[in-house]
């Protein structure tokens, strides 16, 4: 399941065309989004994302119909803090109450938890800004 909701955020992200045009993204590179662990000496900016954690909250019906994942997204990019705030914004716009196709799940929720502070990195002269969000999803 975790692999299957991956998937279908890496599709919902690249699908919007003004997220993947801040990233200087296209088809041929992968529109710059990528799970868990960016390709080495890709350029900036790009987005990186993953499973933080999962917790069946379960139904009175069956404990395992519903599950609570977190995802952790992070933004970065070489031209400043508002730069990575920008992109984070419009990564938002995407993520927001959006609605994930998954093959045996009836539904998929985005909802919104945190976005911090951003994190400049001295020595490769990056920005970042962390997101998380809850994925919560009903099985079949």
């Amino acid at each position: 399941m975790k692999n299957a909701i991956a998937t279908a955020l890496y599709n919902i992200l690249k699908a919007d065309g003004t997220l993947t045009t801040a990233l200087g993204g296209v088809a041929s590179n992968g529109f710059k989004i990528y799970h868990v662990i960016a390709r080495q000496n890709v350029a900036v900016p790009y987005i990186t994302f993953g499973l933080l954690t999962g917790v069946a909250l379960g139904t009175f019906a069956d404990p395992r119909a519903i599950d609570d994942t977190m995802w952790w997204f992070n933004v970065f990019s070489k031209t400043g803090s508002k730069d990575a705030g920008d992109i984070a914004l419009l990564l938002s716009d995407v993520l927001d109450n959006a609605s994930l196709t998954v093959t045996g799940y009836s539904s998929l929720k985005c909802i919104y938890d945190f976005m911090g502070s951003d994190i400049y990195d001295v020595e490769t002269q990056i920005y970042q800004i962390p997101l998380r969000y809850h994925i919560q999803v009903d099985k079949n």
